[in-house]
């Protein structure tokens, strides 16, 4: 999964005046790779950059242009020697991540027959540590990224940078939401609303559960035709579930469509007992519901658990879907966890189509009604749990990569998976636990480490991988 999103990038490219009229043709030779290597960052993300910086004035201009278009990130790209302050007052009152690219784009040159222009031209990294020093002088956080225009790590580290950081832009300016309430003495589901504040100068959006019943009453059949449609080509329905079942199970899930998309919610935690069984029911039979909206990028999930939500959305900005799943087993012959998790999921996910079944009883809550049931996608995928335990001011991240693997799983009407970490189970269990996480964990195709640390970087969360 690629993310829909993408980054727009300040690129800073340096040079050193004095050069120019000593040595005729090395500033065009500059001005060649700049040109170079925005073609290739185009293809990559949207570039937003001055002319080729080479005094302090031109530097400052640079840095009001990047604030004026609010670039998610800057690269800066020294085409030789030059000194730090034609990029310090770029990036002095800026808020972004900082990459130092020291890149070229040759792999070498000869050096036997080459002139001092030629030379100079390939002296970019001369300056990284001048210009790294002058960063951590200032207080900012950056990273140097290393390596030839060809170079395939290079522009993976690159777009990891890109993608983190675009999702960091998005989170911020998108609503997040709670339905009722969190299950009742789960004391690691509340989320201060106060570091939510902090981090994107949003509070949560709070529907009433009011709203969800009268949206419940208005559906048509219409939109229960439709809605019995998409059901149709999501799942493979199983001989337990009748048209009665389907029908309100779709009717719930016209309702949250309504109200989710009402309030321009893409991350919510639900949760409520109920004491009249249509109130119940609407919550009971919301899986199908809320597993659509996760596969359209607005995932929900039960037990008001709002910062699994978040971390799901996270995931999904970067690529990688995001799953809800929590701890069901540890298996010490074959060292991985069962891992997985009731209710509402990520049909995205799913190897192969998911399969709906009928459930008298969902475990720990009141209602019944259907089951969504699939195998995941075997490989690699990141764990990711976001707490506001041990956070500062606003949320850590704390994540680990592992992998789905193959083998038998449990038959119980919901999704879950055979998860095998880097370190020994009982090492990973302590270590994960230190960092003060939550119980539930959103889980995401693929290795999405350096995306998140750019993410973090970007959000000015705390980040620890496990």
């Amino acid at each position: 999964m690629r993310p829909g999103i993408r980054a727009k990038i300040g690129l800073l490219p340096t040079g050193h005046r004095y050069y120019w009229d000593q040595f005729p043709g090395l500033k065009e030779m500059g001005l060649g790779m700049c040109a170079n290597l925005r073609g290739m960052l185009e293809k990559r993300a949207d570039v937003v950059a001055p002319d080729l910086v080479d005094t302090v004035e031109e530097s400052r201009r640079a840095g009001e242009l990047f604030r004026q278009e609010q670039v998610d990130a800057v690269l800066v790209f020294p085409v030789g020697y030059t000194v730090s302050m034609n990029m310090v007052p770029a990036v002095m009152d800026l808020d972004v991540p900082i990459r130092i690219l020291n890149a070229h784009e040759d792999r070498s040159y000869d050096y036997a027959s080459a002139d001092t222009a030629l030379y100079l031209h390939h002296e970019g990294v001369c300056c990284i540590p001048e210009y790294a020093g002058a960063l951590v002088n200032l207080g900012k956080k950056f990273k140097v990224r290393t390596g030839h225009f060809g170079d395939d790590r290079l522009w993976h580290e690159l777009q990891a940078d890109f993608d983190g950081a675009a999702a960091a832009r998005y989170f911020k300016n998108m609503n997040i939401g709670l339905i009722g309430q969190v299950y009742t003495h789960m004391t690691d589901m509340p989320i201060d609303e106060h570091r939510l504040l902090r981090a994107t100068g949003r509070m949560l959006a709070r529907p009433e559960v009011e709203e969800f019943e009268n949206a419940y009453h208005r559906v048509t059949e219409t939109q229960l035709e439709d809605m019995y449609r998409q059901f149709r080509e999501m799942y493979d329905v199983d001989e337990t579930v009748t048209n009665e079942h389907l029908r309100f199970s779709a009717q719930v899930a016209v309702a949250f469509d309504e109200i989710i998309t009402k309030y321009d919610i893409y991350a919510f935690g639900f949760y409520w007992w109920g004491e009249r069984e249509l109130i119940t029911q609407l919550r009971a039979q919301a899986g199908l519901a809320v597993s659509r909206l996760a596969a359209l990028g607005r995932p929900g999930v039960t037990e008001g658990d709002v910062k699994s939500a978040m971390a799901m959305k996270i995931l999904d900005l970067l690529g990688g879907g995001g799953m809800f799943v929590e701890f069901f087993a540890m298996d010490f012959d074959e060292d991985f966890f069962l891992m997985g998790h009731d209710g509402p999921s990520n049909v995205s996910m799913a190897d192969g189509r998911p399969r709906l079944k009928h459930l008298d009883v969902h475990h720990g809550k009141s209602g019944h009604g259907l089951g969504i049931d699939f195998n995941m996608k075997e490989g690699p995928v990141t764990l990711l749990n976001l707490t506001q335990v041990d956070a500062g001011d606003t949320f850590k991240l704390i994540y680990s990569v592992g992998e789905v693997i193959p083998g038998p799983i449990l038959n119980i009407g919901n999704p879950n998976a055979r998860v095998r970490v880097s370190r020994p189970i009982h090492e990973f269990m302590d270590a994960w636990c230190q960092e003060g996480p939550s119980h539930h964990i959103a889980l995401g195709i693929g290795d999405h480490s350096a995306a998140l640390e750019a993410f973090s970087e970007a959000m000015g969360f705390r980040v620890v991988r496990v």
